[in-house]
């Protein structure tokens, strides 16, 4: 049952980025990641503080420190701590997502971070 629950999920994940990539195409929304790791996601943040996508640095740098935590479990071979911290940081981008975060660009950091999740639950 899970593993069909993460196949949906995954199905929902890949439509909703082949239906978001349009939105992105201009260079302002470009989030260069061709995989799906915590370091491309932490480049996602950065280039978004750097565009004015994210338009609180403080709020940037609590989210890099959620992905800064899970970087860090993942390299002492916790992916279960790195998979909470990835939802923390989701938690934290929809309570800013049209405050501090453009609701677009938010929307394309949740994908990429559940893209992330997924990679690592499997």
């Amino acid at each position: 049952m899970r593993n069909r629950m993460l196949s949906v999920f995954l199905l929902l994940a890949l439509l909703t980025a082949a239906l978001a990539a349009p939105a992105f195409a201009s260079e302002e929304h470009m989030c260069a990641h061709e995989m799906n790791t915590v370091e491309s996601l932490q480049h996602c943040v950065h280039h978004a503080l750097e565009m004015g996508h994210i338009t609180n640095a403080d709020i940037a740098n609590a989210l890099q420190a959620k992905l800064d935590g899970a970087q860090a479990a993942l390299d002492r071979g916790q992916p279960d701590v790195a998979i909470n911290l990835l939802n923390a940081f989701v938690n934290q981008v929809q309570a800013q997502a049209g405050v501090h975060i453009d609701p677009m660009h938010a929307e394309h950091m949740i994908m990429h971070a559940q893209m992330v999740i997924m990679a690592l639950a499997s």
